[in-house]
């Protein structure tokens, strides 16, 4: 059982059937599930929980960007008690009253907005795409089928599968991890060096926290993988990493599109593809895929 606030418990791996029974009936925001807090938001260990009026806090925290870092809550009882009890805590604790990455069904849940500031989080916002976007090609976005089209020639008579690594094997993670390595470029920004640290992870722990992966074999050589969760039905897909070769002549636009071929293969009806954390490129990049919709984050405060 979880501690009640203001006492917390450090968030370890037999805690993921508890915590996963507490999430059951949310939205599927990728931040609040296990693996990503175990993974992304568990750096050097920060990964805590605890439970009021029965609602999850966790915290989310960025080493080095203190700004983005935080309590967060998760839950829809009694929300406007609970975000005061909380408020009043850190109070005494001379602590900055502030919760951050909140998600959108939390924040609907909130009867007296009034008593509260509340503001967009937009660096955290997942991005959300229904499947049928990505295929059939016919259903992409003009710029995107036309690069796919162009690049498609340059599979006919090769061999080109789709297979899983079994990471359960050291070999199989060395070699996913050493691939990831040198795809990554010369120029890598602090988000990328993140994204090294949680692949490492995501690998590592990927048995326990129930992560899968594909990878797009060309003549046996990997040219993309990607790592996800899938919901229970099998409709829901949460990316958390899609990397590929920056080879030009199989390049990214045409690694996402086998990629979701396999996935519409599977039944996937809507894809989580994340958030782009403040990154104009990456933003730029997502909203030319055209999202259906998003899982809306926030900061709250007392008015």
């Amino acid at each position: 059982m979880f501690k009640t606030f203001p006492n917390f418990s450090k968030l370890t791996l037999t805690d993921r059937e508890e915590y996963e029974e507490r999430i059951r009936g949310y939205p599927n925001v990728g931040d609040i599930s296990f693996a990503a807090l175990m993974t992304w938001w568990d750096e050097l260990g920060h990964g805590v929980v605890s439970t009021l009026n029965e609602n999850l806090i966790v915290q989310y925290w960025l080493p080095g960007d203190e700004a983005k870092s935080g309590l967060s809550l998760i839950g829809t009882n009694e929300i406007d008690q609970t975000l005061c009890m909380i408020f009043d805590h850190m109070k005494t604790k001379d602590l900055r009253p502030r919760l951050v990455n909140v998600p959108q069904f939390v924040v609907n849940s909130i009867h007296y907005p009034e008593l509260f500031k509340i503001k967009s989080q937009r660096c955290f916002d997942e991005y959300i795409f229904d499947m049928s976007d990505f295929y059939p090609i016919e259903n992409l976005a003009s710029i995107w089928r036309h690069k796919i089209k162009k690049k498609l020639p340059t599979l006919e008579n090769r061999k080109v599968e789709m297979k899983k690594l079994d990471l359960a094997q050291q070999q199989n993670r060395d070699f996913l991890l050493n691939a990831l390595d040198q795809w990554q470029p010369k120029n890598i920004n602090d988000y990328g060096q993140r994204e090294r640290e949680w692949a490492r992870a995501a690998t590592t722990l990927a048995a326990d926290l129930h992560i899968e992966n594909v990878g797009r074999f060309v003549d046996e050589e990997l040219y993309g993988c990607c790592i996800y969760s899938i919901s229970e039905d099998g409709h829901d897909l949460q990316v958390s990493f899609i990397k590929a070769t920056h080879n030009k002549a199989l390049g990214y636009e045409l690694i996402m599109y086998l990629l979701a071929e396999w996935f519409h293969g599977l039944g996937v009806k809507q894809i989580n593809l994340g958030w782009d954390c403040g990154l104009l490129r990456l933003r730029a990049f997502m909203l030319t895929l055209g999202p259906m919709n998003f899982f809306r984050k926030y900061t709250i405060e007392p008015n």
